[in-house]
């Protein structure tokens, strides 16, 4: 077994769980660090892109998890060392525990669906939340026509439009009003960031089918942000398509249903 360590950038803490779970793995397994980690001990850690594992191990929030999903290669077991976390299958006071159930081998490798980005024909980094696309100036609201291949869709003044995988939709997606897609559905959520018009609502579309998104009039600068991770800028002469990707994000899980992780992540902190 190969096992690959990513920690969130600049988090000696989560170093510090990164050298408690070393304690218990066994001697015989195979061991790979990503390079942030050399900043807290002989790790000979490696570039991001370079790190590939039978799993891999976060330490960090949902931003390191979807970072990783990003650069690395393997199923990721995400340990909760930020706020949410519903990426994460671990919160902190579980953590032996887990890795003893990781060492028993009982766990399971679940796969969810990823976006393919194309801005302007140039493939972008995939998607395994959400592709967002925001003004890029503050209350400043853009105007977006946006259709599939069937035809039109929705002409639409807001601050941003998002695209949201199954998993995606527990995420920005959810804070905008969208709704809360079970994860091996084959769909993704288009939601709409305050709208101007209260007739704009979030719309489930077909895995199979491809969003193409433009910006209507002139100066209507924009960011496309993949994931909360990646950048890349967009105006009313660029080709946004989003569609189904080959590739699939591997989520390492141990217990939780999705309906539990929904009410202990959302429902329960909503509640609190």
């Amino acid at each position: 077994m190969k096992i690959g360590f990513v920690i969130r950038r600049n988090c000696q803490r989560c170093a510090r769980i990164v050298k408690r779970i070393l304690e218990i793995l066994p001697d015989s397994w195979d061991l790979v660090f990503e390079e942030e980690l050399n900043r807290y001990g002989n790790y000979h850690g490696v570039k991001a892109e370079e790190l590939s594992a039978d799993i891999i191990i976060s330490v960090g929030g949902d931003g390191t998890v979807l970072r990783t999903f990003q650069r690395s290669r393997g199923p990721i077991l995400g340990i909760n060392m930020g706020g949410l976390g519903f990426l994460s299958e671990v919160e902190i006071g579980e953590i032996e525990s887990a890795i003893y159930r990781l060492i028993r081998g009982e766990y399971q490798i679940e796969k969810a669906r990823r976006l393919k980005v194309v801005l302007n024909g140039r493939e972008l980094v995939n998607a395994t939340n959400e592709v967002l696309i925001h003004s890029t100036q503050i209350a400043k609201i853009r105007k977006f026509s946006i259709f599939s291949r069937t035809g039109f869709i929705d002409r639409v003044a807001a601050d941003g439009v998002i695209v949201a995988t199954p998993i995606g939709s527990t995420s920005y997606s959810y804070s905008a009003g969208g709704p809360i897609l079970y994860p091996t559905l084959d769909a993704m959520v288009i939601s709409y960031i305050a709208p101007f018009a209260s007739r704009s609502r979030p719309i489930v579309m077909p895995i199979t089918e491809e969003i193409r998104v433009k910006l209507i009039g002139r100066d209507q600068g924009c960011k496309v942000i993949v994931d909360g991770q990646s950048e890349y800028s967009m105006d009313s002469s660029d080709d946004l398509r989003i569609s189904r990707s080959d590739n699939y994000a591997e989520f390492v899980t141990l217990k939780r249903s999705f309906f539990d992780r929904v009410r202990e992540k959302l429902v329960k902190n909503v509640v609190d």
